[in-house]
């Protein structure tokens, strides 16, 4: 079993995606731009709120003074809906639960704002995870290593007990880029394929495929014997 997991938030653990988008178009009415579908939102998601803001936003208002203008705007309505429908997928709570109780040490790292990301862990998985983290200043958005390596620092974490999940290929290449071996889950906001082709060590179309994934830590198999 994997001794610390380090999950993935939006699309992963919650969600999220129906409140991402009424922020979004709450912004997009404001300024009279075009709407989007909430399915035309989840391939924007997972890229930090900057490029967010960018992929909703028409092309000439993609210029840093707007896109600054459009987060602050976007925050202040996602700050006040951001659980008007968010939930956990099916089976999640549970599995964190029994993983939890297995003694297994667990972590958030999103590339959602830092504020935003406690809230939402604190409101649906409170006292769960041994850390979570958010985008902060100073430390770039995945798939930069940089805040998974601060994570496994600060949890005292070994590379090779240590899994990363996520549901998108920015999340694979994340764990790679730390070294770590990923699981991509297959029920968040990206096509199976595109996960595929991002050769995560395990793919995950369940919640008791994940968990198999988890209590089966491949830097720990042998080879059978012949």
């Amino acid at each position: 079993m994997y001794r610390t997991v380090i999950f993935d938030l939006d699309g992963t653990l919650l969600d999220t995606i129906g409140d991402l988008a009424a922020a979004g178009n709450h912004v997009c009415r404001e300024y009279g731009w075009p709407e989007h579908s909430t399915d035309a939102f989840k391939p924007m998601v997972g890229h930090g709120m900057l490029n967010l803001m960018s992929q909703f936003s028409p092309l000439e208002a993609r210029n840093d003074a707007q896109i600054a203008e459009t987060l602050r705007r976007f925050n202040a309505y996602y700050a006040a809906h951001s659980m008007d429908t968010t939930k956990p997928f099916p089976g999640v709570p549970e599995l964190l639960t029994r993983l939890k109780a297995d003694g297994v040490q667990m972590a958030v790292y999103s590339n959602k704002a830092d504020e935003f990301t406690t809230v939402l862990m604190d409101k649906f998985f409170p006292g769960v995870f041994a850390w979570v983290q958010g985008k902060k200043a100073g430390i770039p958005t995945k798939p930069d290593p940089t805040g998974v390596n601060g994570i496994l620092a600060a949890l005292g974490a070994e590379r090779s007990a240590t899994l990363y999940v996520g549901d998108s290929a920015t999340d694979v290449r994340t764990g790679h880029n730390a070294g770590l071996t990923v699981c991509a889950v297959t029920w968040g906001y990206r096509p199976r394929a595109s996960l595929e082709a991002a050769s995560p060590e395990t793919l995950a179309d369940s919640v008791e495929e994940l968990e198999a994934a988890i209590r089966r830590n491949v830097n720990l198999e042998t080879p059978s014997s012949p």
